[in-house]
């Protein structure tokens, strides 16, 4: 059982459902969501898309690790991070030293048929469609998947369909962290 000065990460491809799961089981725990790249778009007044252009992919990386820093300290509180944020400059080990992490796993057949539908608001994938943008996804969980397991609890989400659903995981997660 975690306390309530614990902050809860939850980890994944993007697509996986962190922010959507991510705001359904703040509620039910009764805690802060925060979303990492709201949270930095706040910060730096700059999209995230528009970060990628003007400052790069590195800066960018540099900018969530001074941000999840802070936020590692934020007690009571549900954090979905960026799909990246766990793979660079030390990110995943910090969060499991300072807190709870829970990787959201989804299939890569999933995840390119979720994307598909969103990826306008997706920088690094915009301009990818069908078996490129297949092919991107695989090759980002190539380098990706080894470290999103490093995280403490796994939650398979690929049947998620439905609001109902994404209550269902929340309630999963909220059950799994309080007994």
């Amino acid at each position: 059982m975690i306390n309530r000065d614990t902050p809860i990460f939850l980890v994944g491809y993007m697509g996986s459902g962190k922010s959507t799961i991510g705001r359904r089981l703040a509620d039910r725990m009764e805690r802060e969501f925060i979303d990492t790249d709201i949270f930095i778009e706040r910060r730096f007044h700059e999209s995230v898309a528009n970060m990628f252009t003007s400052v790069g992919e590195e800066a960018f990386r540099r900018r969530e690790a001074v941000v999840i820093e802070e936020l590692s300290g934020f007690p009571n509180a549900v954090i979905a991070t960026g799909g990246g944020l766990p793979c660079h400059h030390g990110n995943m080990e910090l969060m499991n030293q300072c807190g709870v992490t829970v990787f959201l796993q989804v299939s890569l057949d999933n995840l390119a048929k979720r994307i598909e539908l969103c990826k306008r608001t997706r920088p690094t994938v915009r301009h990818l469609s069908g078996e490129a943008l297949e092919e991107h996804i695989r090759q980002a969980m190539e380098v990706r998947l080894p470290i999103y397991r490093q995280a403490q609890y796994t939650i398979p989400c690929d049947e998620i369909c439905t609001p109902k659903d994404e209550d269902r995981v929340a309630e999963q997660i909220a059950l799994l962290l309080t007994r």
